[in-house]
C-alpha cells in the first residue's frame, strides 16, 4: 500500500467497481447487483423472473361513466353541382306471360230426339217329330272248334361216334424267370409284372437346350436342368417374418416345346456359398418362374439353380 501523508482519506470507485481508500481496494462493491425486472405474463399477471405473483397487471374495470350532453348541430354545407347524366341502362328481361282468362260458360244441351218404333218379333217355326230307332238284328251262332293237327313221327337216333385220341398233357412246370427256353414251362404271374416294369423303363433320352429329358414308354416324362448363375446381385425387397429378403424375382425357365402335356410337380433348389432360399413363383406346361432370396446379403456368390420337372408326355 502506498503511503499517504494527508490526514483526509481519498475515497473513490475503482475500475473494477469496488470502493478504494487511499489506493487500497476494499473489496466492497460500490453498486449492488442488478435486480430482476418485473414483467407482465401471457395470463396478464405480474411475473418476477419465472414466478407468477398472481397479481393482475391491470386494475379492475371501472363503472361506465355518464353520457355527455350532445353538442349543437353544425350548419348545413352548400349544395354541390349536379353530376353528369349516366349512360342508359340495359333493357330489362321480358316480363312473364299473363294468366289465362276464365273459360266461357257451356251452352245449353239440345233436346233428345224421339225413339223410333221397335220392329215385330218373327214367328217360331213348328218342332219336328223324332225319328224312329231301327231294330237290332239277331246274334249269329258260334262256330265249331276245329280238330288239332296230328303230330309227326320222331326221327331215328344215329349211332354213337368213336372216342377220339387223348391229346398231349399240358405244361405243369412254372418258370419264375425270363431266361428259361425249355419246352413245357409256363411263365409265373410275377414275371408278368417284371415285364410291365421293363416296358415302363423303356426310356427315350434327349438333350434339348440344356434340358435332360427322359421319356418313358408308360407316358411319364422327367426333365432336369442346371443353371450356373455365378455371382448374382439380388434386387428388390420383400418382407417375411422379421427379415428383409433381397429378391431375385422373375427368372423364367422355358421347357422344350411339346415336352409336357401335364405337369405333376416341379422341384426347385439352389446352391450357393451363402444362405439362400428359393421357391416356385408360377408354372404351366410351357415354363416355370422361380424366386430366389437371401436374408443376409444382397450378393449371392456361386449361385446354381437346379430344376426337376415331372409330368406326362402322352
Amino acid at each position: 500500500m502506498e503511503e499517504n501523508t494527508s490526514f483526509i482519506p481519498e475515497i473513490y470507485i475503482g475500475e473494477n467497481g469496488n470502493w478504494f481508500i487511499n489506493n487500497y481496494d476494499t473489496g466492497v462493491k460500490a453498486r449492488g447487483d442488478d435486480g430482476i425486472t418485473p414483467h407482465i405474463g401471457a395470463n396478464g399477471n405480474w411475473y418476477i423472473g419465472d414466478s407468477d405473483t398472481g397479481v393482475p397487471a391491470a386494475g379492475p374495470k371501472g363503472d361506465k361513466g355518464d353520457t355527455g350532453a350532445m353538442g349543437p348541430q353544425g350548419a348545413t354545407g352548400a349544395t354541390g353541382p349536379q353530376g353528369l347524366t349516366g349512360p342508359q341502362g340495359l333493357t330489362g328481361p321480358q316480363g312473364p306471360t299473363g294468366a289465362t282468362g276464365p273459360q266461357g260458360a257451356t251452352g245449353p244441351k239440345g233436346d233428345t230426339g224421339a225413339a223410333g218404333p221397335q220392329g215385330p218379333t218373327g214367328a217360331t217355326g213348328p218342332k219336328g217329330d223324332p225319328g224312329v230307332t231301327g231294330l237290332q238284328g239277331p246274334k249269329g251262332e258260334k262256330g265249331d272248334t276245329g280238330a288239332p293237327g296230328a303230330q309227326g313221327p320222331q326221327g331215328i337216333q344215329g349211332p354213337k361216334g368213336d372216342k377220339g385220341e387223348q391229346g398231349p398233357a399240358g405244361p405243369v412246370n412254372i418258370a419264375n424267370n425270363l431266361e428259361t427256353t425249355e419246352e413245357g414251362y409256363a411263365l409265373d404271374a410275377q414275371q408278368g409284372n417284371v415285364l410291365k416294369e421293363m416296358l415302363e423303363e423303356n426310356i427315350i433320352y434327349k438333350n434339348v437346350n440344356g434340358w435332360h429329358i427322359y421319356q418313358y414308354a408308360s407316358g411319364k416324362v422327367e426333365a432336369y436342368y442346371t443353371d450356373s448363375r455365378g455371382d448374382v446381385a439380388l434386387t428388390g425387397l420383400r418382407a417375411a417374418g422379421v427379415y428383409s429378403h433381397n429378391d431375385y424375382i422373375g427368372r423364367t425357365y422355358t421347357f422344350p416345346k411339346s415336352t409336357f402335356t401335364k405337369i405333376h410337380f416341379i422341384d426347385v433348389n439352389v446352391q450357393s456359398t451363402g444362405y439362400t432360399q428359393c421357391q416356385v413363383a408360377s408354372s404351366d406346361i410351357n415354363k416355370v418362374i422361380i424366386r430366389v432370396w437371401s436374408s443376409y446379403s444382397t450378393i449371392v456368390s456361386g449361385l446354381t439353380v437346379l430344376l426337376k420337372v415331372v409330368g406326362r408326355w402322352k
